[in-house]
């Protein structure tokens, strides 16, 4: 044999495994840079999908090329066993970690009980999602910190997750027996609606040896101002209880002044009427304003999605109208609906570029 012919030979051997290099890593590269285009539309797209996608199509990949290769039948049967074997051991010793924690992601993602910007509470954590990765969900606590858990400990903690509608907030406090429960419960009832409550209601948890526990309940509306407004509740019950001369003691209080058997323990107040407070932000936006920011961002997200659904809606009726062109009123419509789809792509390039910043924002 010569030289020509052993080359001519080589080349047939190694065609089958060139073109399983050439269709498989072209494919895997074309579908890498769609996707890489469409989740630059969004900015801010989560690139999860994409990455597993991709990281599954590598490693079929993988074995194509070594089932295609001109190896001979003991070999090739070798390079797969090993293979197998490599694959098995990087599951099995990662499977307390990261196999683990990236099963939990997936588990988050098809249950999505909650998204970027939602108030919840995991065992003893509280705060607004920031971020959901493959490996980790990471919250603004109300210190304004960032905690990163990791999705296993996420599945298997009970999450509680604040409805938009509103939630319930409640307050307690302890009073004594010679106290009438009903005017008790009357006060309770406007301080929460004083602290911006809704449907308020009062129980009394526990009949003390010293003291009668009460705790006052309403509805806040604006999840958004949770912490603030366990705080606003806590001012009001203080303030209706004191201003109609009800004292909050503790059954072991002691103090060594001397006083009076008319005394009370009441801080003074006015008797001008206070001045209505100041409207502020409250303590929920300075907290969580990286939750704050991420949740803008999907808001403006979910508005791109559906311009982008009306875009298209608006191209195809563009097309049918084109179809139908002739003259007169069906061109000036043709022409209407060419110039509303331009508007929406500048508003849609403005909405990206809102996203973008504030995606930017939210990096920094």
């Amino acid at each position: 044999m010569n030289l020509a012919e052993m080359l001519i030979n080589g080349a047939v051997s190694l065609l089958p495994m060139s073109l399983v290099i050439f269709i498989g890593g072209g494919g895997i590269w074309l579908l890498n840079r769609i996707a890489t285009r469409r989740a630059a539309a969004v900015p801010g797209r989560d690139t999860f999908r994409r990455q597993l996608i991709l990281a599954v199509l590598s490693t079929m990949l993988l074995l194509a090329i070594i089932v295609s290769a001109p190896l001979p039948e003991s070999t090739r049967a070798n390079l797969i066993t090993l293979f197998g074997i490599a694959l098995t051991a990087t599951i099995a010793i990662s499977s307390t970690t990261l196999a683990s924690n990236a099963m939990a992601g997936l588990m988050l993602r098809i249950i999505n009980n909650f998204k970027r910007g939602d108030f919840i509470r995991i065992d003893q954590f509280l705060g607004r999602v920031t971020e959901q990765g493959l490996f980790h969900t990471e919250i603004q606590n109300e210190r304004s910190d960032l905690v990163t858990l990791p999705n296993l400990f996420v599945v298997s903690t009970p999450v509680t997750v604040v409805r938009l509608s509103g939630t319930f907030i409640s307050a307690k406090v302890s009073l004594g027996y010679d106290l009438p429960h009903d005017e008790i419960e009357k006060h309770l009832i406007k301080a929460a609606e004083s602290a911006g409550l809704v449907e308020p209601f009062i129980r009394i948890l526990e009949l003390g040896d010293f003291s009668v526990l009460y705790q006052v309940s309403g509805r806040l509306e604006d999840t958004k101002k949770f912490l603030g407004g366990k705080t606003a509740l806590h001012r009001a019950v203080l303030d209706t209880l004191h201003r109609n001369g009800i004292e909050i003691v503790s059954p072991s209080f002691m103090n060594q002044r001397q006083v009076t058997d008319a005394g009370k323990f009441i801080p003074k107040v006015k008797k001008k009427t206070a001045a209505k407070a100041k409207e502020t932000a409250g303590p929920d936006t300075v907290v969580f304003d990286k939750a704050d920011q991420v949740e803008k961002a999907e808001d403006l997200r979910s508005l791109l999605k559906a311009l982008d659904e009306e875009i298209s809606a608006l191209e195809a009726k563009a097309k049918e109208a084109k179809t139908k062109e002739t003259e007169g009123d069906e061109a000036d419509e043709a022409e209407k609906i060419q110039q509303t789809i331009h508007q929406r792509r500048r508003t849609r390039a403005k909405l990206v570029e809102r996203i973008e910043k504030l995606e930017a924002e939210v990096k920094d």
